[in-house]
C-alpha cells in the first residue's frame, strides 16, 4: 500500500520577483509586454477576438490563405495572458472528448480521423516553429501516463485498450513498470502507456514569438484592447469599433464575460507550480533524460514537464480546482497555499528525493469546459461569426488545428479539416446556479476521496470516480 507523502512546501528565492501584471512564470520569462492598442474605429476583412494560441494560429494561416486581406486581432490584456501563457506546456496529440460522442457525429471513421488529425497537428506545430524560427524550448520526448497503484493500473490499462479498440492508438504502446522506470524513476510505478506525439514547450515563448511572426506578416494585433460586444460584422471595444464581414471569436474561458454567454462554458481555474532546479546530484537518480511529459493515473491526476534547466513544472486536472460562483473569473493568476501543497505533494509522491526542493513560483489559469467536455469549431456564414474552443486543458496543439480549420471555414474551402466531426457541434449550455457550483464541489470531493481509497489498496477503480463522472457528465 502506497501513501502520499506530505512534505513541507518551501519557497524559492524567485517566488515573488515577477511583475504584478504578468500572471505566470512563463510570461515573466518570455518578457511579455503589451503593445499596439487600438486607436479609434477601423475596418478590416477579418477581425479576431483573442490573442491566445487559437487567435494567433488563425491569424497566421489566414495571412497565408489571404495574403492581401487586412486582418486585425483585439486582445484585452496581452497576447498569451490567458490559458495560452499559463498552461503546463504540454504539446501533444491528445484531444479531449469521449470517443462515443465523436462517433455520434462521425462514426468510428470520425474517431480515427480526429486521432490522425491531431497526430499531424503535433508535427505541424513543430514544423512551423522550425520554419519560423520559434524557439519555445520544445523537445519531443513523448508522453508517459503511468500507474502507482493497482486501481490506477486498471484505469490506465483500460484507457489504452479503449484507444486500441477504437483505432485511435497510432503512436501509442504499452510499457511495463520496469520499462517506465528505465526512462523515469517514478516511485512504485507499475506500468503505463507511451505516446510518441508529445513535447514539452515553454508556452508563453511560443505564443509571444508567434505574435512576432504574425505581426511580421502584416497582421495588426491590438493588445490592451478589451472587446465589449461581438456582433455580426463588428466588434465593439473600449477603444473603438472594428468592422469586418467576418468575426472570429477565440476567447476560450473568457467567453463567460461576454453578454449572453455566461453558461456556454464552465471556467475551471487550475494551478501550476514550478520548482527550483533539481540538484545535479539527484538528476541521475531520477533519470528523465528525454524530458518526457508525465501524468499519473489518479482520478484527480497530476501532469508535469521538465524544463531545460531541470525545473519540475507540475499542473493538475481535478487537484483542488477552483470555481467562482456564477462563472466569475480570478483574472490575476493568484493561487492558494492549499493548491500549492497539493501539487507539491504530487511531486514528492512521484519523486520522494525531491521533498526539500523549493517552489520557485505558482500561478493559476482558466480552462474552458463545454457541457459535453468536447472542443468544437463553428462558423455561421449568415452572421459571419466563427468560433473555436472548449479545449478542457489540452489546447496547446488543438489550437493549431482550430486555426487551420477556422481558416478553411471562413475562406470557403471544403477540405478534410472542415469535415472533421468536431466541426459544427451544437453547443449545449451548462445548468444554472447553484447547480454548477454544487456539481464542481461534488466532483472535487468524489475524486479526492476515490483517490484516497484507491491508494489504500483497492484493486479496481473506486465507484466514487464513476459517480464523479456521472455528476459532471465527463
Amino acid at each position: 500500500m502506497r501513501r502520499r507523502m506530505r512534505a513541507p512546501v518551501k519557497e524559492g528565492s524567485s517566488m515573488r520577483t515577477r511583475r504584478e501584471d504578468v500572471p505566470s512564470y512563463w510570461l515573466y520569462e518570455a518578457g511579455a509586454r503589451p503593445d499596439d492598442a487600438l486607436e479609434g474605429d477601423r475596418a478590416v476583412d477579418y477581425c479576431i477576438v483573442g490573442a491566445g494560441l487559437t487567435g494567433l494560429w488563425t491569424a497566421y494561416y489566414l495571412s497565408m490563405a489571404r495574403p492581401d486581406a487586412e486582418i486585425a486581432v483585439v486582445e484585452k490584456r496581452m497576447a498569451g495572458y490567458g490559458a495560452s501563457g499559463r498552461n503546463a506546456g504540454w504539446l501533444s496529440s491528445e484531444f479531449d472528448g469521449k470517443f462515443e460522442d465523436i462517433a455520434a457525429r462521425g462514426g468510428r471513421a470520425g474517431v480515427v480521423s480526429m486521432h490522425h488529425a491531431m497526430n499531424h497537428t503535433f508535427d505541424e506545430v513543430l514544423e512551423v516553429c522550425r520554419a519560423e524560427g520559434i524557439d519555445a524550448d520544445q523537445r519531443q520526448g513523448g508522453i508517459i501516463r503511468f500507474a502507482q497503484n493497482r486501481a490506477q493500473l486498471a484505469r490506465v490499462r483500460a484507457s489504452y485498450e479503449k484507444r486500441c479498440t477504437w483505432g485511435a492508438n497510432a503512436g501509442y504502446r504499452w510499457l511495463s513498470g520496469d520499462e517506465v522506470a528505465e526512462r523515469v524513476a517514478v516511485d512504485g510505478v507499475l506500468g503505463g502507456y507511451y505516446n510518441e506525439y508529445g513535447a514539452r514547450v515553454q508556452p508563453a515563448k511560443m505564443v509571444r514569438q508567434l505574435l512576432d511572426v504574425v505581426r511580421r506578416r502584416g497582421v495588426r494585433v491590438h493588445e490592451n484592447t478589451e472587446a465589449l460586444r461581438i456582433e455580426p460584422s463588428r466588434v465593439v471595444t473600449v477603444k473603438g469599433t472594428v468592422r469586418a464581414p467576418i468575426v472570429i471569436r477565440a476567447v476560450e474561458a473568457y467567453l463567460v464575460e461576454l453578454p449572453g454567454h455566461r453558461r456556454d462554458v464552465f471556467p475551471m481555474q487550475s494551478t501550476v507550480i514550478v520548482t527550483e532546479p533539481i540538484p545535479v546530484e539527484l538528476r541521475q537518480q531520477i533519470g528523465w533524460i528525454e524530458a518526457e511529459l508525465l501524468a499519473d493515473g489518479a482520478n484527480a491526476y497530476a501532469a508535469a514537464q521538465l524544463t531545460p534547466d531541470w525545473r519540475v513544472v507540475m499542473g493538475a486536472r481535478g487537484i483542488n480546482p477552483k470555481y467562482g460562483y456564477g462563472s466569475s473569473l480570478d483574472k490575476e493568476g493568484v493561487t492558494t497555499d492549499r493548491a500549492r501543497e497539493h501539487l507539491f505533494e504530487a511531486v514528492t509522491n512521484w519523486f520522494p528525493q525531491l521533498r526539500d526542493l523549493p517552489i520557485a513560483d505558482s500561478w493559476c489559469g482558466v480552462l474552458a469546459i463545454p457541457r459535453d467536455w468536447t472542443p468544437s469549431v463553428n462558423f455561421d456564414p449568415a452572421l459571419g461569426i466563427a468560433s473555436a474552443g472548449g479545449y478542457v486543458g489540452s489546447g496547446v496543439s488543438t489550437t493549431n488545428l482550430a486555426g487551420r480549420t477556422l481558416t478553411d471555414l471562413v475562406t470557403g474551402a471544403d477540405t478534410g479539416l472542415t469535415r472533421l466531426p468536431w466541426v459544427g457541434r451544437p453547443l449545449r449550455r451548462w445548468e444554472p446556479e447553484p447547480l454548477r457550483w454544487i456539481g464542481v464541489n461534488a466532483m472535487k470531493r468524489l475524486y479526492r476521496t476515490a483517490d484516497v481509497r484507491e491508494e489504500r489498496g483497492l484493486d479496481r477503480a473506486s465507484k466514487l470516480s464513476q459517480l464523479g463522472a456521472l455528476v459532471t457528465g465527463r
